[in-house]
């Protein structure tokens, strides 16, 4: 039996924004048509595997865990995996929105949307310098994060590194790809790190970085890394990855002594950057989104993210630009306050 009722509000993305927007509203005793184009709930942290979260190392599991599981037994959530927007119209309070399926389509009212369509790791293969794709043991964070949730890091061959360097803004801050920040990458490297030498004792880790950006409350684990876990830090850029048949020749230039550097390593991690993704792309098209210079979904005032400009549209999570988890969830929050309003003022008018 379907559970479209009125003043419905339609979740575009079940990541960590989405997830805590659907639930808000349903725990306001608002019903809610979550639509999610992959055939899991959880966005990145889901599809990737995220072992756990920055600052505190906080279980993954443990802070998305009880929003889908919530979102997929609440009678006011109807949850659709597997699905896109494919058609779009009408205005606020009444929007008529076609949903694709591998069943078919079908034709649903809303009375408002709330986009988070999420985000993309950087494809680090693009940028020639790093040898991604084609050296072994040249992996992303996303890729690492995997191996921690497994509790086992080893390269292609099968064998534990000794010497494992970071290489941070990979596709951030950079002018020939991305020349935004990504905000997160540093914080979540260093968390990687420490979290690689409780893994294997005698690993030693190289951090390459242009600066370290741990804004508030992330900035122990920066102090911790060195203090605590021996991690090394060298200020530089990279210029080269290169495969020598049995290690990784990392090639650069340390910024802080003014040299070049050339060092071996078993592995390489490439802390690449969060940029828009394609479901970002379609959905601003379809819903007539304003875009920014850089693709991410451009709200009214830029300072008010849930604003999209339209009304009883509301924007949340990183598909406005990058952010943390624990930023993503708070704006999932704010565009649920927005939409509830709107959905108590409809039945005012009533």
């Amino acid at each position: 039996m379907s559970k479209q009722t009125d003043n419905q509000v339609l979740v575009v993305g079940a990541g960590p924004a989405g997830l805590r927007a659907a639930m808000d509203l349903a725990e306001f005793g608002i019903h809610v048509l979550l639509v999610e184009k992959r055939g899991e709930l959880g966005g990145a942290p889901t599809r990737w595997k995220y072992h756990s979260l920055a600052p505190d190392f906080t279980p993954t599991e443990q802070v998305l865990g009880p929003m889908i599981e919530f979102c997929e037994s609440s009678e006011l959530v109807e949850v659709k995996k597997n699905c896109t927007i494919t058609e779009f119209g009408g205005e606020a309070g009444n929007f008529r929105v076609t949903i694709k399926s591998p069943e078919g389509t079908e034709r649903r009212n809303v009375s408002a949307v709330i986009v988070a369509t999420g985000f993309e790791h950087f494809d680090a293969s693009v940028d020639p310098r790093y040898s991604y794709g084609k050296a072994p043991n040249v992996i992303g964070i996303n890729e690492l994060e995997v191996m921690l949730s497994q509790g086992k890091v080893t390269g292609h061959d099968g064998k534990v590194p000794k010497r494992v360097a970071f290489v941070f803004c990979v596709g951030s801050r950079d002018r020939s790809t991305n020349p935004w920040c990504c905000t997160v990458c540093c914080g979540v490297s260093i968390k990687q790190a420490i979290e690689l030498k409780q893994l294997l004792k005698d690993v030693q880790v190289y951090m390459i970085y242009m600066d370290i950006r741990t804004v508030g409350l992330w900035e122990k684990l920066y102090w911790d890394s060195m203090e605590k876990y021996g991690i090394n830090y060298i200020r530089g850029r990279v210029g080269e990855v290169y495969y020598t048949g049995e290690k990784l020749l990392v090639k650069g230039e340390d910024t802080l002594v003014r040299g070049p550097f050339e060092v071996l390593f078993d592995m390489v991690v490439l802390a690449v950057g969060i940029e828009p993704g394609e479901g970002t792309k379609q959905i601003s098209k379809l819903l007539g989104l304003r875009v920014n210079e850089y693709g991410f979904l451009a709200p009214r005032i830029p300072n008010v993210h849930f604003d999209s400009g339209k009304e009883g549209i509301y924007l949340a999570g990183a598909c406005v630009a990058p952010m943390s988890v624990e930023e993503s969830i708070a704006e999932g929050s704010a565009a649920a306050m927005q939409a509830a309003k709107m959905v108590a003022k409809l039945k005012v008018r009533v």
